[in-house]
């Protein structure tokens, strides 16, 4: 087949041709003698508004910029959830998270149990709602992208953060990976700097810097790899915290100011500057090794910006997503609308902008349509095929979905109660299951091209399309099966969540009842604890006055330093259950200053009530009175 001009294709390239090219193109392409290769570089956290390319002018990033130059780049992307484990699990499957019940970022977690209940048929009292639990893991018989590309005779390779399960069986050479360097369940770096302390990446020179490490390796992939199709993960754990940077970067950039005046933060800017040094490397090696006119470059990020956290003494958030509302975690755009980028050499126009609305799960089906694969017959696919939009045209899509069925928080406060939410064109509306003080609507209404920041809540003045919209969700839950929250027989309205810094088991209701820490026992092994504890250490006691009418053996945990509360840091005591006041003390020597204490009052469902506790040296000094007074 004689080959054609990018000129050539957009000369013919009118309305309702584009996806008909764009299959024309991915014919030519799967034609030839060697697939193309696909780079897939995925950053953590990096916000929509966190490169110059989207209109950053604060950070330094030239070699991402100079992507977006030879890409189409598309300002409409959206991850599948706010939050990492979720969409790294709907990119390499294909489907959305809510489907595949990876809606929390669980992954560096213990798996549960095959036979968990992942919707409990009670929560705590606190809660109006039950919510689900979170899987905690990509299982092993999803079909994955790169188990596809494997079989079709592509070597693969993925370098950095993966957060789809804790336990090795999980890690990505499990998945359908070859090479695995950096993956496994860490939801971050323990350190920047080596040595890295994560087990599938072996330690460089002390202080070698992990991006500079991913990138070596990535390269190293390349050229080991050059004469074969390839499709290479560079999942970057950059720039997820903890916030560390080279400090001659930090040092570099320090006094800068933004024009815009909402970045701020210099040791972000001196980590998005070994990101997009690593890009500039790698998109250089491609060069170097004659790969470029082959290789499709895929870039993305996990989530939006990191807006909660805060860094230095100067106590900078991480970054600004301004125009966007609110960031990670959060089910506003700043939560999930994020960069992407798609460069192929003589298929797509570069240095072109999209409208259209793409989102993570539409990779999968996206890259098996460029490389010539098929999807087994069986396969569920949520994404839809991203070539008409990379030709110039328009995607065939109603609506994308995000499901958040959790209560978000953070240091800051709470940044999202559990929702839904659909884009359909312009319009978007957010059903949330809970309401509070900072969520106190049902559901929310935006117009994103006219008020992209979500400031003006049109649900009041458009039940009609509130309406049409809201079934799209109800169409959307039943067709994927995912879990939603649902009432909570045990919601009690005087139930709070926390008490004078004490928080219960899920089968407790701490009730607001004056001067008592007031627990109503809805089940087995009760449980309040603290961590609002001086760290103290030595011989203590811990005394308090209380009446129960439940019953069964009392248990006294304190948590020190490397010991959380299991039985070697158990002490038994004997209650008196006759809805009487009775004084208890327990003492206890830590191995070291205490970190939590924690009462289990007894071993049933009753009322018990606390009306002080005192954590006192053995020669009587308190250390620590709680009176419950509010």
């Amino acid at each position: 087949m004689a080959s054609q001009t990018r000129r050539d294709f957009f000369k013919v390239a009118g309305a309702g041709a584009a996806a008909a090219l764009a299959a024309r193109l991915a014919g030519r392409a799967h034609s030839q003698e060697r697939r193309p290769n696909i780079l897939f570089i995925l950053i953590d956290d990096m916000g929509w508004m966190d490169c110059g390319a989207y209109g950053s002018e604060y950070y330094d990033t030239p070699s991402v910029d100079a992507l977006a130059e030879r890409s189409m780049r598309f300002v409409n992307a959206y991850a599948a959830n706010p939050l990492s484990s979720p969409t790294r699990a709907s990119i390499i499957t294909g489907k959305y998270p809510g489907r595949l019940g990876i809606t929390t970022p669980a992954g560096h977690l213990p798996p549960f149990p095959e036979d968990h209940d992942f919707l409990p048929e009670t929560g705590a009292a606190w809660e109006k709602t039950i919510k689900p639990h979170s899987r905690r893991h990509l299982p092993l018989d999803e079909v994955t992208l790169a188990e596809l590309l494997k079989e079709a005779g592509y070597v693969t390779g993925f370098m950095g953060k993966w957060h789809l399960g804790q336990p090795e069986e999980y890690w990505p050479h499990h998945q359908g990976f070859d090479v695995n360097i950096g993956g496994a369940g860490y939801p971050g770096p323990p350190s920047y700097f080596s040595p890295y302390n994560i087990v599938p990446l072996p330690d460089g020179p002390e202080g070698e810097y992990i991006a500079d490490r991913l990138t070596d390796e990535a390269i190293a992939f390349l050229e080991e790899h050059q004469e074969d199709p390839f499709f290479l993960c560079l999942w970057h754990y950059s720039v997820h915290a903890p916030y560390q940077a080279k400090e001659d970067y930090i040092e570099r950039y320090e006094d800068d100011v933004d024009p815009r005046g909402e970045q701020e933060n210099p040791v972000m800017k001196a980590m998005l500057k070994s990101m997009d040094e690593s890009i500039g490397r790698v998109m250089q090696s491609l060069d170097d090794l004659g790969l470029t006119e082959n290789t499709i470059v895929i870039f993305f990020s996990d989530n939006g910006g990191n807006e909660y956290d805060r860094v230095g003494e100067a106590q900078w958030t991480p970054t600004d997503n301004d125009p966007l509302r609110s960031g990670k975690g959060s089910i506003y755009e700043g939560g999930v609308r994020v960069p992407a980028m798609v460069s192929w050499p003589g298929v797509i126009e570069p240095g072109t902008v999209s409208e259209e609305l793409i989102m993570s799960i539409d990779f999968f089906p996206t890259i098996l349509e460029m490389a010539g694969v098929e999807a087994p017959e069986d396969k569920i696919l949520d994404g839809v095929n991203l070539m008409p939009a990379l030709a110039g045209g328009e995607l065939e899509r109603d609506a994308i979905f995000c499901h958040m069925p959790h209560r978000v928080g953070s240091v800051t406060g709470v940044l999202a109660e559990a929702a839904t939410w659909v884009r359909r064109g312009d319009w978007k509306l957010i059903r949330f299951y809970d309401q509070s003080p900072e969520f106190p609507n049902a559901w929310e209404l935006y117009n994103l091209r006219e008020d992209i920041g979500e400031t003006n809540n049109l649900a009041p003045d458009m039940p009609d399309l509130v309406r049409e919209l809201d079934a799209l969700i109800d169409r959307h839950l039943m067709e994927s099966e995912a879990l939603v929250p649902r009432p909570n027989p045990l919601w009690h309205p005087a139930a709070r969540r926390e008490i004078a810094g004490w928080t219960g088991s899920a089968a407790v209701g701490l009730l607001d009842v004056p001067r008592l820490l007031h627990i109503e026992s809805h089940a087995r092994d009760p449980w309040v604890m603290t961590s609002d504890v001086p760290a103290v250490e030595g011989d203590l006691v811990a005394r308090f006055r209380m009446r129960s009418t439940s019953e069964g053996l009392g248990q006294f945990f304190w948590a020190d330093v490397g010991r959380n509360f299991s039985p070697p840091v158990r002490l038994d005591f004997t209650p008196t259950h006759d809805g009487e006041w009775h004084e208890y003390q327990v003492p206890f020597t830590p191995n070291g200053p205490i970190r939590q204490i924690r009462i289990d009052p007894s071993a049933a469902p009753g009322t018990i009530e606390i009306d002080w506790v005192r954590l006192e040296g053995a020669d009587g000094t308190l250390h620590k009175e709680w009176d419950f007074e509010r």
